[in-house]
C-alpha cells in the first residue's frame, strides 16, 4: 500500500492517543463514573501481547485514559501472541470482576484458559489465586477457547465462552458457544454446547455476548471465515440455561458494514441497555503500515459510538446512537428538499464532526434511494435501499485503498416503507449509518482524500422529499 489517507482524530468515539485497540470488554457504571475496558497494546499501533486497556467518564462521550488495568505478568498469560485476552466484567458487592482469556504457549500452540481479576476502585486488580478458573477447553481437537462473558440468572453464574470444533482458521471447523455455571465466580461447572454452528455460519465464534430484551435472549457473537462476511451476528430466542438448550427464533446481523466487530452490551447508569464494538478489521487492520492511524499519528483503532439497543413491536432488535451527543454538538434548524426523480442531492460537505437525522418521504413509484459517501478525489462508497426487491446493499468497490471490500446484497424487509427515518454519524475517520429507526446500521472506518466528506442522497423513480437537521462541533 502506498499514499497516505487523511486522519483525523474523532472527538466522539473513544480512541486511544496512543498504541492499538480492539474488543471492548467491559463497561460498567461504577462509584458514581462510567468505567471501559477494551483490548490495547500501549507500547505501539500493531497488535501484539494484549493488556486490558481503562478509560473513565461521566456522559459516555468525553473519556480520560487511566492506563492499563491488566498486564500480562503471570507465567499463564506471558506470550508475545497471547497476553490478557477479550472477555467481560460484572460488579457484585461494590467490587469489579473481570473474566478474561489468559493466553501463553504450549508446544508452539496457543494455550487459552479462563481467568479472573477483582478491584475495589476500578483502577487496580488483583488475580484470582484460583487462576486459571477453566484450565481446558472443552474440545480436545482445538486450542480456540475464549471471550468469557458472565451474567447472574436464575440464582447462579452463567458464563458463555466461544469455541470451534477444531481449528479456527479451517473453514471446516463450525464456531461454538459453550455454557459453565458457577455458585461463587470461582468454581465453574460446564454445562455443555449452547449453539454451534451450522455449515456456512463460521468456524470460530468470537466475543459472545448474551442479554435479556423483551421476553427473548439474545446472543451476539463475531465469527470467523462466515460465507456471508457478517461480522457481528445476533440470535433471538429461548435458552433453558439448566438443561444448555437455545431454541433460536430469529436471527441477523447488528451492522452491514465492514468495520463493527467484537460488540458486547451493557447496562448505563439508567438501566437501559447500551452497545458498544470494535470500528475494525482483522483482515486490514493490523498489517497496515503506511496510513492512518500511521506510525507517526501513534494510534490505531476507535470503539463505536454507544448504541441504545430495543425491540421493536414486530420483535426485531432496534439499534439507536446514544442520545446523550446532543449535549456535545449544536443544532441547526430542520431543513426540508425535494429531489427530483432520478437526481441526487448533497446534504454535507466538510472535515468537521456532524451528526445528520431525518427521514426520506417516497412515494410508490421510488423503487431506489442511494446514499453515498464521497471524498475530493470521487472515492465512494454507496448504500443502496431497493424496495423492490426488498434488500439492503452496501458497495465498497469504489472506496478509499484501505478498505475495499466489495459489493454486498442484505434481504431486508423494507418493501412496503414509505417514509424513511435514518441518522448519521461522521466523526473523524468514523461513518456510522441508522435506517428505519435503527433496525439496520452500516459502519465503516473511512480515509478520505483531501479530508473533506461529502454526503448525497439520490434516487430512481418518482422523487423523494427529505426532513433534515444537522449537528456539528
Amino acid at each position: 500500500m502506498t499514499g497516505r489517507a487523511d486522519i483525523i482524530r474523532p472527538k466522539w468515539h473513544f480512541a486511544l492517543k496512543k498504541g492499538w485497540l480492539n474488543d471492548p470488554n467491559g463497561l460498567v457504571w461504577f462509584k458514581g463514573e462510567y468505567h471501559l475496558y477494551f483490548q490495547c497494546n500501549p507500547y505501539g499501533n500493531e497488535w501484539a501481547m494484549m493488556h486490558w486497556g481503562h478509560a473513565r467518564s461521566k456522559d459516555l462521550i468525553h473519556w480520560e485514559e487511566c492506563g492499563a488495568a491488566l498486564l500480562p505478568e503471570k507465567e499463564y498469560e506471558l506470550w508475545q501472541r497471547g497476553g490478557c485476552f477479550s472477555g467481560s466484567l460484572i460488579v457484585y458487592k461494590d467490587r469489579l470482576y473481570a473474566f478474561y482469556t489468559a493466553v501463553s504457549s504450549r508446544d508452539g500452540e496457543s494455550f487459552q484458559t479462563q481467568c479472573m481479576a477483582y478491584s475495589d476502585d476500578g483502577c487496580h486488580f488483583e488475580r484470582a489465586a484460583e487462576n486459571p478458573l477453566i484450565g481446558r477447553c472443552p474440545c480436545p481437537d482445538s486450542h480456540d477457547f475464549r471471550d468469557p462473558k458472565v451474567i447472574y440468572h436464575n440464582g447462579r453464574w452463567q458464563m458463555l465462552c466461544g469455541g470451534s470444533s477444531g481449528d479456527a482458521e479451517d473453514r471446516r471447523s463450525h464456531g461454538r458457544i459453550y455454557l459453565f455455571h458457577s455458585e461463587d465466580l470461582l468454581h465453574w461447572d460446564y454445562d455443555g454446547i449452547l449453539y454451534e454452528a451450522k455449515d456456512g455460519e463460521g468456524s470460530m465464534f468470537e466475543c459472545p455476548d448474551i442479554f435479556p430484551l423483551g421476553d427473548h435472549w439474545v446472543i451476539t457473537a463475531s465469527p470467523m471465515n462466515r460465507t456471508d462476511f457478517q461480522s457481528t451476528i445476533y440470535m433471538m430466542g429461548m435458552i433453558n440455561f439448566k438443561n444448555c438448550i437455545f431454541y433460536v427464533e430469529s436471527s441477523g446481523t447488528l451492522d452491514f458494514g465492514p468495520h463493527y466487530y467484537a460488540s458486547q452490551v451493557y447496562r448505563d447508569r439508567y438501566g437501559r441497555l447500551i452497545s458498544m464494538a470494535w470500528l475494525g478489521g482483522w483482515e486490514w487492520m493490523p498489517w497496515i503500515r503506511d496510513h492512518g492511524p500511521s506510525e507517526e499519528d501513534g494510534y490505531r483503532g476507535v470503539l463505536s459510538y454507544p448504541r441504545l439497543l430495543s425491540e421493536a413491536r414486530d420483535g426485531a432488535l432496534k439499534m439507536r446512537p446514544y442520545s446523550d451527543i446532543d449535549d456535545a454538538a449544536r443544532e441547526e434548524g430542520e431543513l426540508i428538499r425535494k429531489i427530483a426523480r432520478g437526481t441526487s442531492a448533497e446534504l454535507f460537505r466538510g472535515k468537521e464532526p456532524v451528526r445528520i437525522r431525518g427521514s426520506i418521504e417516497r412515494s410508490m413509484g421510488t423503487n431506489l434511494i442511494q446514499f453515498r459517501f464521497m471524498d475530493e478525489d470521487s472515492h465512494c462508497i454507496r448504500v443502496c435501499l431497493d424496495f423492490l426487491f426488498g434488500s439492503i446493499s452496501t458497495d465498497f468497490t469504489e472506496a478509499d485503498p484501505w478498505i475495499r471490500n466489495g459489493r454486498k446484497l442484505y434481504k431486508a424487509e423494507i418493501g412496503g416503507e414509505n417514509e424513511i427515518p435514518f441518522e448519521l454519524i461522521r466523526d473523524g475517520n468514523v461513518l456510522e449509518l441508522f435506517l428505519f429507526d435503527g433496525r439496520y446500521a452500516v459502519s465503516s472506518m473511512i480515509y478520505p482524500s483531501g479530508g473533506k466528506f461529502r454526503l448525497l442522497i439520490g434516487n430512481k423513480g418518482a422523487g423523494i422529499k427529505l426532513r433534515y437537521s444537522i449537528s456539528g462541533s
